[in-house]
Parts: structure tokens; sequence; C-alpha cells
């Protein structure tokens, strides 16, 4: 019976039959043989692993070797010509790069580490990459088979737990391979439950002695059943059309693109529905540039620091059409109505691939488990083969026209200061203005994060990238460089902050020495600049442990980050006057050489906030622009 078959990670059992707590045996598994030069018709697991990833065209492997993967390296070591392999400083960055690439390519890349603080330092880019449905492969040492249970180095052998148990609520599926056969099937079934269905990553846990022991196996060849399956799953043609009367009867219909429109990769259906229905469209922060920014029916980002537009449709519309959305509490203004959103009586069609997502926040009019690109692709041809455009008129566009021109007369003083220190919406717009249509986007998480979803503008879908549902800071910053691996012939800029930047420098050393040409514009306020503000106004102004200060000089402090670039070999650029920005920018996206624009921006400038947020029992904050309204 095969080890690795079962539930959502996969239980092994002990050659010798041994129970908790009972000393295994140090015996050699029988049957293999532990060499590194295996007879000719036998292979080591090191080798089949490697050469399946040839097979699935996996064109980098990402990790930090350690003792536990050095037997993995082996087997790679001999395909170098066809996988690179790319070391970060730490294993997380790996992730955070392999998460990005995945997102832009659908591609997944092989990511390893070794045993013990490795597959831990994996914790936060695999759980970053699950929640926003991004996937690949990670691969992590365990002891040998001949030491479970032993206390070994590094092995998690205490409590009956071990790295499997770990890993399991943040992938789609663990898999413990207890001898080299496993891996003939688990290998294609991991590649294929990756990529199919919601996206997300798969794990490995691999005991080191069975990368060199050998069995007489094959490499598997890639599987079909991705292929054959008909994972892209659409509604019955009655269903879509009655979603589409409810639309046709709107007076103020909306249509809200989620994430799960990026993972499908349905932004030209989003176009071609919009455009046949002549519905305008928003987004959730995890949407950001499923629309052209410049699109006449494109509104932006909804949500607690939405574009007033956005938001002030949201809360007006009398029937949303959302796809691939979960309705988080940034998104909604915590669900609490009269923000962002009055459900109901709003009436709400909600489209998604994973039919629990379906009714979670916000009761539905109608629900329907689709895929996104499916999905639409099918309301298009329903639509234009009854010839549907919205009878309401354009009572509607109006009102979001005077809603645009609101913000645009809000926002152009800030997008023109000249104040020192920067103000960051002039920095923003500045970036706008120099970076090509191509350019992508990596925000790391913080203000810096909420400066974007307001003000950057995505002129071609599918070039922003952020993290939503786990919002691990780092992300940006490492997350940049699987973009440039991705993306080679785009500018790839992180728009991060201070803190951000210093949980992860070493992503700068990394693309120096791999020549990856990232740039990373680094917002330095000298805090942590979200949560500050969070106290400023929960707690009526007390702050603690969120500004940067010399406790010697008792002033504001941080490393000089232009001579840190420096000195791991990158260039570094510190930006105090806006007028120096727009230039020192342009060149960097044009100079191919890794880059770091320290721009230090007024710290007491907050990100206006158009819906709400609550953080129970404390009362939910008010908008610092546009007006709560109840219809």
């Amino acid at each position: 019976m095969s080890s690795w078959s079962g539930s959502r990670y996969s239980n092994y059992n002990r050659s010798s039959g041994a129970t908790s707590g009972q000393h295994t045996p140090t015996t050699a598994t029988p049957g293999v043989r532990t060499s590194a030069m295996p007879r000719s018709n036998e292979m080591r697991g090191a080798d089949i692993i490697a050469e399946y990833l040839v097979k699935e065209k996996v064109p980098y492997i990402l990790g930090y070797a350690g003792h536990g993967a050095i037997g993995l390296l082996d087997g790679i070591y001999k395909h170098t010509d066809k996988i690179r392999h790319i070391s970060p400083r730490i294993e997380q960055a790996a992730g955070f790069m392999a998460d990005v690439y995945f997102r832009l390519t659908g591609q997944p890349l092989a990511v390893y580490a070794s045993t013990g603080p490795g597959p831990m330092n994996m914790m936060i880019s695999v759980a970053n990459a699950f929640y926003d449905c991004s996937a690949y492969f990670l691969i992590t040492g365990q002891v040998p088979t001949t030491q479970f249970d032993t206390g070994a180095l590094q092995d998690d052998y205490r409590y009956n737990g071990d790295v499997s148990d770990i890993f399991a609520p943040i992938v789609k599926k663990s898999w413990r391979i207890r001898k080299i056969e496993d891996l003939t099937k688990a290998l294609p079934d991991a590649f294929d439950m990756m990529r199919t269905g919601r996206p997300g990553p798969v794990h490995f846990d691999m005991p080191y002695d069975l990368y060199i022991s050998t069995a007489p196996v094959q490499t598997p060849e890639p599987s079909t059943n991705g292929r054959v399956l008909n994972w892209r799953t659409t509604a019955s043609d009655e269903t879509v059309e009655k979603a589409l009367a409810l639309l046709a009867g709107a007076q103020r219909p909306l249509i809200l693109a989620g994430g799960g429109i990026r993972v499908a990769g349905a932004y030209e259906e989003l176009k071609a529905v919009a455009e046949q229905l002549d519905i305008p469209v928003y987004t959730t922060f995890m949407g950001k540039g499923a629309m052209p920014s410049d699109h006449r029916l494109h509104l932006g980002v909804a949500g607690v620091w939405g574009e007033y537009p956005a938001t002030e449709a949201a809360r007006n519309a009398d029937v949303i059409l959302a796809i691939g959305a979960r309705f988080n509490d940034l998104h909604t203004g915590s669900w609490i109505p009269g923000y962002v959103y009055n459900i109901p009586p709003t009436k709400l069609i909600q489209v998604d691939i994973d039919a629990e997502e379906i009714g979670r926040n916000y009761p539905v009019e109608i629900g329907i488990a689709a895929d996104a690109k499916a999905f639409l692709g099918q309301l298009h041809r329903i639509a234009r083969a009854q010839g549907r455009r919205m009878s309401y008129g354009t009572s509607w566009h109006r009102e979001i026209e005077a809603w645009r021109t609101d913000w645009r007369n809000f926002v152009e003083p800030f997008e023109n200061s000249n104040e020192v220190p920067i103000e960051p919406r002039r920095m923003v717009a500045d970036m706008v203005k120099a970076s090509p249509p191509n350019t992508i986007m990596v925000d790391d998480v913080g203000n810096c994060q909420a400066w974007s979803e307001q003000y950057w503008q995505a002129r071609i879908p599918g070039t922003h990238m952020t993290a939503g549902g786990f919002a691990a800071m780092g992300f940006g910053v490492c997350g940049v460089l699987g973009a440039k691996l991705a993306r080679p012939d785009s500018p790839c800029v992180t728009l991060c902050g201070d803190g951000g930047f210093m949980m992860a420098p070493h992503a700068v050393a990394t693309a120096v020495e791999y020549q990856i040409p990232a740039v990373w514009v680094l917002q330095n306020n000298y805090a942590i600049g979200t949560i500050r503000d969070l106290q400023r106004v929960y707690l009526d102004g007390r702050e603690l442990g969120t500004s940067f200060v010399n406790e010697g000089t008792g002033q504001f402090w941080n490393p000089d980050f232009a001579k840190m670039a420096e000195a791991m070999g990158a260039r570094g650029i510190r930006i105090e006057h806006p007028d120096q920005f727009g230039d020192a920018y342009s060149e960097a996206l044009r100079s191919n050489v890794p880059t770091v624009i320290e721009v230090i921006i007024n710290r007491d400038t907050a990100v206006p906030v158009t819906g709400t947020w609550q953080m129970p029992p404390i009362p939910e904050v008010q908008p610092t622009f546009g007006a709560r309204k109840i219809r």
C-alpha cells in the first residue's frame, strides 16, 4: 500500500512496526541500497526529483543549503544547464520569490530547505502563498529513515508531531515520503494539485538518506490529469441567464473583480463582459490591475484605503456581480453597513471556484461555484447572443463621473506638492509618470501597500502584485526578485517601507550575486507606520514600539539605506527633496543595476480612509474623505 496516500497529509509506517515512543532499530530499509553510485537499473531519490523537475520544465530551484539538502543538490548538479539554482540568504526569501514568479507565469518553481530551522523559516512565505492562491513545490529535509524518533540532530520527534503536521494547514497537501517508490506517484500528483482548482503550495517531507539511496524505479512522466480534468468549471446556462437578467434589471450595477481574476488569468474575459454590458468595474486589493487603470469603466479599489469612486459606487449599487472575491474586513469596512457595502438591500451575485467562499460574509441573491475565466466566457457568450446591454441609461455613469472628479480634485494638489519631507502621493505620482506600462509593481506590506492601493496605476492587467490574506512583510522586498526572473524584459519595482526592508535587506545582496536588476523604492518614515497610525487613532496617540528612535540621542534613527545598498554592491540613492526623485527613479529603471532608492517621506501623513476598519471592541475609524452613506 502506498505510504503517501490519504488525507491532507500522509502518515508513514515504520518498517519495524514500532509504535509511538518506541525506539526504531537502526537498520537499512529493505530493498533500498544506500550508495552514491546506483546500479544501472536503480535510481537515487535525488535523481528522480531532478529529472522530474526537468520534465516539468521547472526553470529555477530556490533555497538555502543545509546538511538535509546536500543530497538533493547533488541530484540537481548535473542538470544546472536546464534548472538554474539560486540561493537567497534566508529560506523564506526563496518562497516569496517563487510566489511572485507563479503569479506572473503560472509556472510553479521548486523551493527547498534543510531540516529544523530551514522548514520553520519557510512557514511565513508558504502561508502567504497559500492564502493568496499562489503555488510552488516545497521539499524539506527530514532525519534519515534509520533515525526516526531518536532525537537526532533536528529530529522533530517530540509529542508525536513532525514537519508535515506543521505544514498541513498552509499547503494543499503535505506528503511524507518514506521510501523512494513514493516519489513516482507523489511527484505528478503534487504538480497537478498545485495548478488545478484553487492553486496553492504543496510540500514533501523527505528523509535525507532517500536522496542518496536507490531503488529499481524510473522517473515518472508528468501527469495528464490536470490537462484532462475539466477543473475550469462553468455554471449551467440557465443560472448564468438568471444572473444576466438580474444585472439587466438593475439601475446601478457593478462588477467586482477579486483576486480570482488574476489567479484564473481572466483579464480579457472581464474586459469583454464589462464592455458588452457597459457596467463599471471595481476591484478588491488582490484584484487591483484586473482592468487597465485608464479604461473608462475602471473605478479602482474599494475598501478602507480604497479609491473614493470605487468605494462610493459600492455603497450605492443595487446589484453587484462579484467574481473571485472573499469580502474580507479591509475590503468591506469590517462588514459594517454603510461604509463600503449595504448588502442587503444591494443584491449580490457571487461567483467563486471555491463554494465555501460563497455567502461566507454576505447573503447572496445568486451563488455560482465556477472558475472565473470559464464563467466570464460563458456570460459574454450568452450576453452577446441575447444582444444584452444595460437599459439604465447614463445616470449611473454620471454619478460615478462626479465621484471621480471629486477624488481627482482632492488628490491632485498632493501629487504636485513640493513639501519636505516628501508627500507620499507626490512620490507615487512621479513613479506612475516615469514607469513604462509593462512595469511590474510588487508591494511590500504596511503603509507603502496602502499608498500603492490608492495611487499606483496598473495600465496592463496582471502587473500589480500584493500580499493579501496573510500580508507578510518582506513579500515585496524579496518577491521583486521573483518578478524579475519571470519578466526579465520588464522593469520590476517594489514599493516598501523601512520596517519591511529591514526584515529582508539581504534581498539586495541576492540581486547583486545573481545579477537581478530589481529596484527598491524605500519609503523612510522612521516607523512601522501602519501600526503607529493605529495607535494614534485608537489609543489616543499612545505610541510604543512603532517608531525607530536612537535611545542615546532621542532622535529618529535608521541605518543609511543607500550606503547599505552600496556595501552590498548595488546602487544606493537617498532622496530628500521631491524634485530629485523623478529623475533618480527613471535612471534606476534604465540602469539595469540593482538599485535602492531611499525616500524620506513625511512621517505624519496618513493614508486617506474612504471606508472604515474596526478592531472590536474599539469603534470603527471614520472616513477622512467622503461621507458615510446608508441608502
